[in-house]
């Protein structure tokens, strides 16, 4: 792994956790700044949830505590991935691979994909 890829992955480990907190906290505004304007997610019901759409949601989900169990991350140029698990009052909920692109320089979340 080159030092370029090295700092990415820095990078996208930072954006990771920060996506992590914001979701853990509710926080839209933290959320958004870890997002690309044309995020996409893709949900186990098949639905496709853009960045609008998963920061309005996030203004009415209820607290609950939340656990992010991350298994792996690599960096590849301009793209990383993170792969993890979310737990949900102990409970596992979901597991996610999210998708990470540097543009002009700046790392920002650009998918996910979320199994059960």
């Amino acid at each position: 792994m080159g030092s370029s890829d090295v700092d990415g992955l820095d990078a996208v480990l930072r954006l990771d956790d920060a996506w992590n907190a914001a979701y853990h906290r509710r926080d839209p505004d933290a959320m958004a700044a870890v997002l690309a304007d044309d995020w996409v997610g893709f949900f186990p019901d098949g639905r496709a949830v853009f960045k609008a759409e998963l920061l309005e949601g996030m203004r009415h989900n209820p607290p609950v505590t939340l656990m992010f169990e991350r298994h792996a991350a690599r960096v590849h140029g301009e793209t990383g991935f993170t792969r993890g698990t979310l737990y949900a009052n102990g409970s596992r909920v979901q597991s996610f691979f999210r998708v990470y692109a540097r543009r002009g320089g700046e790392w920002r979340a650009v998918g996910v994909q979320v199994v059960p």
